[in-house]
């Protein structure tokens, strides 16, 4: 397995050491507040849901590989998709078992910046951050249709 020529097999192993990160007990949920509601996460189905979304990735690079336009752009898509995915769970870790529901009103840019307000954010980057495989695989068909 080449992993410079086909990057996308990252995905697959990083899919894996999720999942077998979920089985480490973590009994506290994390909270998470957002627009004055909090929502309570799992830790393990959370990391599931990551591994199963990277596994998803994995399947797609592995069906439409040969129309993607540049390693450069799958390179790109990787990178940032597992620092993302590594840093949402890194801060679900450290921060899984606060409770964020009493400071749920207090939240906001003006009172500091509050590490459970970052992960929500970076869920968003996560879903912008896919636009780089669809640009990848538009530029591809239409080089193919070329």
């Amino acid at each position: 397995m080449n992993l410079l020529s086909k990057p996308y097999h990252v995905l697959a192993l990083a899919a894996v050491l999720l999942i077998m990160l979920s089985f480490i007990p973590a009994n506290h949920p994390m909270d998470l507040p957002v627009q004055g509601a909090s929502y309570t996460l799992s830790y393990a189905d959370t990391l599931k849901a990551m591994a199963m979304l990277l596994l998803l990735f994995w399947i797609l690079y592995m069906t439409t590989v040969r129309f993607l336009y540049s390693v450069v752009l799958i390179w790109v898509h990787i990178v940032i998709t597992l620092l993302l995915t590594v840093l949402i769970v890194l801060l679900f870790f450290r921060y899984s078992g606060q409770n964020a529901a009493n400071e749920a009103m207090a939240l906001s840019f003006q009172t500091g910046l509050n590490p459970q307000m970052i992960v929500p954010v970076l869920i968003m980057l996560l879903l912008v951050t896919q636009l780089s495989y669809i640009i990848n695989l538009f530029l591809g068909v239409v080089k193919r249709m070329n």
